[in-house]
C-alpha cells in the first residue's frame, strides 16, 4: 500500500507563512527533529511529493510553540497559485468556477496522492453543488481542514473582488479548536460530525471566473498535468480499491456498503463496477460476503457476542450471520470459537 503523500506545496505554504513571521523554518530551534528532512525540501519544485507524516508533525510543533490554534487559518492567508502547483496555475486560466472543480476532481492526484487517497465526488442539488469526499480515519484531519480552508482561500484568490459564493462547509470530525475560528475564516454555515466532508457551492456562483482565463494557456497546462499523472505509479486495481472500501466501511460504520456508493465513491456507474468486477472473475456480492467473513474472523476473537458481531456486520441476525459463516468456510460460529487461538490464525 502506498501511503499518503502530498505536493510540497503544502510544506512551502507553510514555511511562507513562517518567514512572514521572521522565523526561518530551517533555524528554527522548534523544528531542529525536522531540518534534515526540511533541508531537502524547502528550496525543491512545489509539485513534488512529500510524505504527509512531515506535513502534520510541522504543524503541530509550530501550533504548540506560537500557541496559535488558529493556525490552519493562519496560514493560507499566504496562498498563491504555486502552493497548488500545475493545479492553481489551471484553476487561474479556467473559464469558470464550474470548470475549476471539474479539474480539481480529475487532478486531485497532483496535490494529495497514494493508495488511501479519497476521490472527490460531485453532487448537484437544485440550488447549490456539493464538492465532498468520505472521511477515512482521523490521522487524515488536519490534512482535511487544510485542503479545504486551502481550496477557499485560493478562490478568493483568483476571484479577487467577486464573492466566492459558499453555502455551507461540512467538516466529518469534531473541531478540535473554538468554532469561532472557523467562523471567522468561512462566514458561512458550519457543520462537523457529519457523513463526509464538503464544500457547498450556490449555483449562481459556478459561473464565476478569473480575470485570468485563458483557455489556450490552459490546455497547454491540462497536457502538463495529464503528463504528470501519467508518470506516477498506477494506484490499486478496482477490486482492490473495491475490497478496501467495503472493509473500511464495515469497520467504520459497522454497515455493509451498497453497491450504488461504491460505484458513486469509485467515480463508476453500476453498470460499469459490475462489469470491471465480473472481467475480475468476482461480484460485488461476492466481496462484499469475503469481507463481512474477515472482519467477523477478527470480532469472534474479541469477547463480543454473537448477535452483537452479527449487528456489527450488518446481518438481519444471529441466524443469517451463522448460515453465512457456514456457507463460506464450512464451519459454524461455535466450532471456530472454540479453536485454540493459534488455530484461528
Amino acid at each position: 500500500m502506498q501511503e499518503i503523500k502530498i505536493s510540497n506545496g503544502y510544506i512551502q505554504l507553510w514555511a511562507s507563512y513562517l518567514r512572514s513571521r521572521q522565523i526561518d523554518p530551517l533555524h528554527a530551534d522548534f523544528l531542529k527533529d525536522f531540518k534534515e528532512q526540511l533541508q531537502g525540501l524547502i528550496d525543491q519544485p512545489f509539485d513534488i511529493q512529500v510524505p504527509l507524516q512531515l506535513l502534520n508533525n510541522v504543524l503541530l510543533s509550530t501550533r504548540q510553540h506560537l500557541d496559535c490554534p488558529q493556525l490552519i487559518f493562519e496560514i493560507v492567508q499566504e496562498i498563491r497559485l504555486e502552493h497548488f502547483g500545475v493545479l492553481g496555475y489551471m484553476a487561474s486560466k479556467s473559464s469558470s468556477i464550474s470548470e475549476i472543480i471539474g479539474y480539481i476532481i480529475r487532478f486531485q492526484r497532483l496535490v494529495v496522492d497514494g493508495s488511501d487517497l479519497i476521490p472527490f465526488q460531485l453532487r448537484q442539488h437544485e440550488q447549490s453543488v456539493e464538492l465532498y469526499w468520505a472521511f477515512l480515519e482521523e490521522r487524515y484531519n488536519v490534512l482535511n481542514e487544510l485542503t479545504i480552508a486551502a481550496m477557499v482561500q485560493l478562490g478568493r484568490f483568483i476571484l479577487q473582488e467577486q464573492p466566492l459564493l459558499l453555502r455551507s462547509i461540512h467538516f466529518a470530525h469534531r473541531p478540535e479548536i473554538a468554532v469561532i475560528h472557523f467562523q471567522k475564516f468561512y462566514a458561512t454555515e458550519l457543520k462537523f460530525s457529519q457523513p463526509h466532508y464538503a464544500l457547498e457551492l450556490d449555483v449562481q456562483g459556478l459561473n464565476l471566473k478569473s480575470d485570468q482565463a485563458d483557455p489556450m494557456l490552459l490546455q497547454l497546462l491540462i497536457r502538463q498535468a495529464e503528463g504528470e499523472i501519467a508518470a506516477r505509479p498506477q494506484l490499486e486495481s478496482t477490486l482492490q480499491h473495491a475490497q478496501r472500501l467495503i472493509a473500511d466501511h464495515l469497520r467504520m460504520h459497522q454497515q455493509a456498503l451498497k453497491i450504488e456508493q461504491l460505484a458513486e465513491h469509485l467515480l463508476l456507474s453500476v453498470r460499469t463496477l459490475q462489469r470491471k468486477l465480473a472481467e475480475q472473475g468476482t461480484s460485488f456480492k461476492k466481496l462484499l460476503e469475503q469481507e463481512r467473513i474477515k472482519r467477523c474472523d477478527l470480532l469472534l476473537q474479541q469477547e463480543i457476542s454473537l448477535s452483537e458481531i452479527a449487528e456489527q456486520l450488518d446481518y438481519s441476525d444471529q441466524s443469517a450471520l451463522a448460515r453465512a459463516y457456514k456457507a463460506a468456510t464450512g464451519r459454524t460460529l461455535l466450532q471456530y470459537r472454540k479453536q485454540p487461538k493459534q488455530d484461528q490464525r
